[in-house]
């Protein structure tokens, strides 16, 4: 009853705003038809606010401050947007007018993101998340991906004729280009690269045969060298996909919604079992996304998944290669499709908002065919009023909703940190029921449960987590619930788990020998000493010096 009191409230508070609405809705009303003429207007400042929020949008009260509200300032303007375009659609010669402003709106928007990126790299900003090159993203994969989502835009003014439009066209196809290459991101360079020479087949009129054998002879130098520039990187991807391949041989039908994230580092934690001293070792960590969409459609969603979106993909193909009287906007829709398409091979381009923008956006310019007929009955257009306006504000007031518990979230779990851990755990309760099939939620509330020494409760929200999320720091946590519960077993399992997870760790082999050492066990203890001192070090850090330092002195006090 509150929930549905605060809505009739919300609708009572915006009644004017409705009501301006409904009359702009009413088929035979003056201003309806003046939206009608100018809803090129209307529509291009909605869609630059998305694609700027997409970009841009940055805020410190998520706790994902870089992602999450790049995603909620897409969703709003997406539905607003929607509400535009099927209660105003523009005619046909607005349509066609709005690919110069849709083009420019993304060139300019890629321009100035490329331009953030590099001046990243030459030091005048810094980074995110301790990477270099991030632009406003959490890492350089989304930089990457956002701008190679945009990249075949850009060439759309290549072609007008205009001198001044294709000079600056190429200076800022380069400086994309400069951008991609400096944020590091492999993936992103090979789509740039398939993309531009998609571009220059389209401009020498290259026969098909011939496009396909350049294009397979090109990828696979540039496959090579790319491999040769990061090689570690590359064979920790090598490492994930076994381990999914595992997973897939396991569950061919899928594991269901989130299931990679929920099962993938149990399958990485069995292969080291049965590997202890694989080359992978030193590579390994925590992983949540297989660096593939594909892979990961088809570990969540099984072959039938995989086999719809193969249907999906090869139906946009057919509309592609059948229609033999292409616009220029419709030949770049069919080089994003395919630019996006490369770089979900390598990377997670699907996690970012941009990438969706522009990916529906070329599907519909893609199936998009004159209708100078264009009118729509006054039966359809109550209907769709009746039916889509009251889904759209549904969704609308979801997403506040959502918004607003993460926000809560952010701010709560920022007063833990400074010291007030006990007097927020009451408002981690209120929470939990809008946040509990969140995984980083439940991680932070059993953390804080397990800072207060509330082992019991602690590990009961970590076992809810622990069937969303596999992972090495929720192991770890687990691990250290059952040990101050004195539950040693329990305790030793999740620690040899958590090594197995990502062997290169020093942390859980350490945990194990204070644990060995409390409980008496001489023999395990020097066991785990010697494991200790002769293991690997991939990156030398303070705390890995002090646990040798430590552990090398009691080896000789005994």
């Amino acid at each position: 009853m509150r929930i549905l009191f605060r809505f009739y409230n919300f609708l009572f508070k915006y009644y004017n705003f409705f009501k301006i609405l409904f009359r702009t809705l009413q088929p035979k009303n003056e201003f309806k038809s003046k939206v009608m003429q100018n809803s090129l207007k209307y529509g291009m400042i909605p869609f630059t606010l998305l694609c700027a929020g997409c970009l841009f949008l940055n805020y410190p009260a998520f706790v994902d401050a870089q992602t999450a509200p790049k995603w909620y300032c897409t969703l709003f303007c997406g539905l607003l947007l929607v509400l535009l375009w099927i209660f105003c659609p523009p005619k046909q010669k607005e349509y066609e007018k709005s690919t110069v402003a849709f083009c420019l709106i993304i060139s300019v928007l890629c321009l100035l993101q490329a331009l953030y990126g590099i001046c990243q790299y030459i030091g005048w900003f810094a980074g995110f998340n301790g990477f270099r090159v991030t632009g406003s993203f959490d890492n350089p994969a989304g930089f990457a991906a956002s701008l190679c989502a945009g990249f075949p835009f850009l060439f759309y003014f290549l072609n007008r004729g205009v001198k001044w439009q294709f000079w600056l066209s190429i200076i800022t196809v380069s400086i994309v280009c400069l951008a991609v290459v400096a944020s590091e991101s492999r993936a992103g360079m090979l789509s740039l690269l398939l993309v531009s020479l998609l571009a220059l087949f389209y401009k020498l009129r290259v026969k098909l045969k011939y496009q396909i054998l350049l294009l397979l002879s090109v990828c696979a130098l540039a496959l090579a060298g790319l491999y040769v520039l990061k090689k570690d990187s590359a064979d920790g991807r090598l490492l994930i996909w076994r381990c999914t391949y595992e997973m897939v041989k396991d569950k061919p039908q899928g594991f269901g919604e989130g299931g990679f994230k929920a099962n993938y580092m149990n399958y990485q934690a069995k292969y080291f079992e049965k590997h202890p001293d694989s080359k992978y070792a030193m590579l390994a960590d925590n992983v949540n996304r297989p660096f593939n969409e594909y892979l990961l459609v088809l570990v969540d969603y099984g072959i039938f998944g995989l086999l719809l979106l193969t249907v999906f993909a090869f139906s946009y193909w057919h509309s592609y290669h059948v229609n033999k009287q292409k616009t220029v906007i419709q030949h770049l829709a069919g080089w994003c499709l395919c630019g996006i398409a490369v770089f979900a091979l390598f990377s997670y381009p699907l996690h970012y908002p941009l990438v969706w923008v522009m990916g529906i956006a070329s599907c519909i310019t893609i199936r998009y065919r004159k209708n100078p007929n264009q009118s729509i009955s006054k039966f359809a257009y109550w209907f769709k009023l009746a039916t889509l306006l009251p889904i759209v504000l549904a969704l609308s007031w979801l997403l506040s909703r959502s918004m607003y518990a993460e926000m809560k979230w952010c701010r709560i779990a920022h007063k833990s940190l400074q010291g007030q851990t006990e007097q927020m755990l009451p408002e981690y309760g209120v929470l939990y029921p809008k946040l509990q099939n969140n995984e980083a939620f439940l991680y932070n509330y059993a953390a804080e449960l397990n800072v207060v020494q509330q082992y019991e409760k602690s590990l009961e929200i970590a076992r809810e987590c622990e069937r969303l999320w596999a992972d090495y720091d929720l192991q770890m946590l687990m691990a250290d619930n059952y040990q101050n519960m004195q539950q040693n077993q329990e305790a030793e399992s999740h620690y040899i788990k958590a090594s197995q997870m990502c062997p290169v760790k020093f942390m859980p082999l350490y945990r194990l020998f204070q644990l060995y050492e409390n409980c008496g066990e001489d023999k395990k203890t020097q066991v785990m000493a010697g494991k200790i001192l002769k293991k690997p070090v991939k990156v030398m850090s303070p705390t890995i010096k002090n646990i040798q330092q430590e552990i090398q002195k009691k080896i000789n006090d005994l």
